[in-house]
This record gives structure tokens, C-alpha cells and sequence, in this order.
């Protein structure tokens, strides 16, 4: 392989899940935890078949999703003082580096604006503690958060869609500000269909923004992928690789890319900016013991790398 990173796979808590993946080919697992942790994970090796915790190398555990879509973000959990949901994540984090003998990235969806980030004074002092305290207790994980999408549409809750601050920029210069406190351990996740999304969302929304001042209007905001590898590059400790089609939700985020081009040029940008972190293929499926478009991306990054060794001869 020609790619600098490793390249993991997502995977539930669930035996045949994880048997698929590995047999699909991968170099590390990142759990896809959901809200049955919630209930389960204070006893997590009591609650699980134990063979799942060693019989894949376990790099990477994203706090859990719930059924309703909705997740553990950053700014929801942090600001409440009972903090054993996320205390159990680390705990897995840590049980599975133990097991491997390295280090174990907690990974974290935060949409908070950098600037609401700031003004939030006491939840960055209650999010600063409780941090000190989890990494000192958990000494071989770390954390990263990923970047979101600036709106979010629940169809269930019948409610209408709303818009999120921390679409951009901010997760790149909040996990800047927490560096300043805690160096590597923490760092950002580039989730790549969330970047491809926030590009069409918001240049859409620009351009439709003959409602603002014209002397108010920013004049020129590069919302491209690009400048999101180029703001990460830096700080980044995992790529999200995955796409979207149509508006990107439900079953349309996350897929597996449309074209050959479009991930031809995602993966030049992990060149260009010389990128050498792991990517997780966090592919949707319709049956993930049967994982065809992970498959699938996996065949396409091969092409990729093909075309490249050829190019180099």
C-alpha cells in the first residue's frame, strides 16, 4: 500500500459484525457503539462475548449513538455532573489497550461553535476537570472530536430541521485551545462525508443570502474539503473516509463513494497535505454481516493506489 495510514473498520459490539469485517480485510476495529451501552457498559465484560474484545486489534471507540439518531456530543454530555456514560466508553477504551499493549482513541462528535466554546466558561472548567480526571484515570486512551453538519433533522420528532453552530472551523480550533491543556491526547477526526455535506449546505445557504447587509457579507468563505485537510493537518488523529448522496440523510450518509474521481481526489488530498493517520471506511450497509460496499471502497482505494504506483514508474 501506497497510503501512509492503516486502515480500520467499524464495527457494533456484535460477534458475526466484527467476524465479517475482519474477514473483508482490515488492520484495526473502531467500535460503533450504541445506546444498549448505555444500559450495559458499567459492566461491559459481563454484558459481552469477551471474543470480540480480542480477536481483532481495537483501535479506535466512538461514543454511542442512540436510536433516535441523536448523540453523546461533547457539549451534552460535559455539562452534566454524572459523567459514568462517557467514564465507561474510556473504560472500554482502556480495557481494549490493554488487551492490544497501545494506545486507544476515544472518539467524540461536538457541534459547538468556537465561539459559543469560549462564552461557555463554566462548561469548559467542568470539561477541562472532568478531562484532567479521565486521562489520568485512563492513561493510554485519548480523545478526538469530529467534525458535524450545520443541520440536523430528526423526521420522527416531527420538528422542524435546525441549524448547528460548530460547522466548520470550530472543531479545529477548539481541539487547538484543549491541545494548549493536554498536548496530543487530544486531537480531531476529519469525517469526510460531514465536510462534503457542510460544503453544499453552506454554499448554498450563501448564495442564497440576499437577505443579509451586502457591507456584512463575507466576500469569500472556502468552505471546499480541501481546506478541510488543510485546517486538520496538524491535529488530526483519524479520517471518517465516506460519502453522501442526495441530502445525506438516513440511509443516503455515509455511503460509499459515487465515483472513482471523487475518491480519487479525497485521497490526493491525504497526499497533498501529507496525512499519515489512519482512516476508518465507515461504510452504511443494508446487512453488515454482509459488508459489500465496504467491499466495495476497498476495491476502489486499491484502484487508486494502482493508478498512483503506475504513475510513479
Amino acid at each position: 500500500m501506497i497510503l501512509d495510514g492503516k486502515l480500520y473498520a467499524k464495527a457494533s459490539l456484535e460477534l458475526a459484525e466484527i467476524e465479517e469485517k475482519i474477514h473483508c480485510g482490515c488492520d484495526g476495529i473502531e467500535y460503533n457503539l450504541t445506546d444498549d451501552f448505555i444500559i450495559h457498559g458499567a459492566d461491559f465484560e459481563k454484558n459481552y462475548d469477551n471474543r470480540i474484545f480480542t480477536m481483532k486489534n481495537v483501535e479506535v471507540v466512538h461514543v454511542p449513538y442512540y436510536s433516535n439518531h441523536q448523540l453523546m456530543n461533547l457539549e451534552r454530555i460535559f455539562q452534566h455532573e454524572d459523567l459514568s456514560p462517557v467514564d465507561n466508553v474510556f473504560s472500554l477504551a482502556q480495557y481494549c489497550a490493554n488487551v492490544w499493549g497501545h494506545r486507544v482513541l476515544v472518539v467524540i462528535h461536538c457541534s459547538l461553535s468556537y465561539y459559543d466554546f469560549l462564552e461557555y466558561e463554566l462548561f469548559r472548567k467542568h470539561l477541562v476537570k472532568s478531562l484532567d480526571f479521565f486521562f489520568s484515570k485512563y492513561s493510554d486512551v485519548d480523545m478526538a472530536i469530529e467534525n458535524v453538519i450545520p443541520l440536523e433533522y430528526y423526521p420522527d420528532f416531527g420538528k422542524s430541521p435546525f441549524l448547528c453552530n460548530g460547522t466548520f472551523s470550530d472543531t479545529a480550533d477548539i481541539v487547538v485551545w484543549l491541545q494548549k491543556h493536554f498536548g496530543e491526547r487530544v486531537g480531531s477526526v476529519l469525517d469526510t462525508c460531514h465536510a462534503l455535506m457542510t460544503e453544499k449546505y453552506m454554499n448554498l445557504l450563501l448564495g442564497a443570502a440576499d437577505f443579509l447587509p451586502y457591507e456584512n457579507r463575507p466576500a469569500h468563505i472556502d468552505y471546499k474539503i480541501d481546506r478541510y485537510f488543510q485546517m486538520n493537518q496538524s491535529i488530526c488523529k483519524l479520517i471518517h473516509l465516506n460519502d453522501f448522496i442526495d441530502n445525506g440523510y438516513q440511509q443516503n450518509h455515509g455511503t460509499v463513494f459515487q465515483t472513482q474521481e471523487k475518491l480519487n481526489m479525497i485521497l490526493n488530498l491525504y497526499q497533498k497535505y501529507n496525512y499519515n493517520c489512519p482512516l476508518t471506511l465507515e461504510i452504511r450497509e443494508d446487512d453488515y454481516t454482509n459488508c459489500v460496499n465496504y467491499r466495495k471502497l476497498k476495491r476502489m482505494i486499491e484502484h487508486w493506489e494502482k493508478l498512483h504506483i503506475e504513475c510513479s514508474q
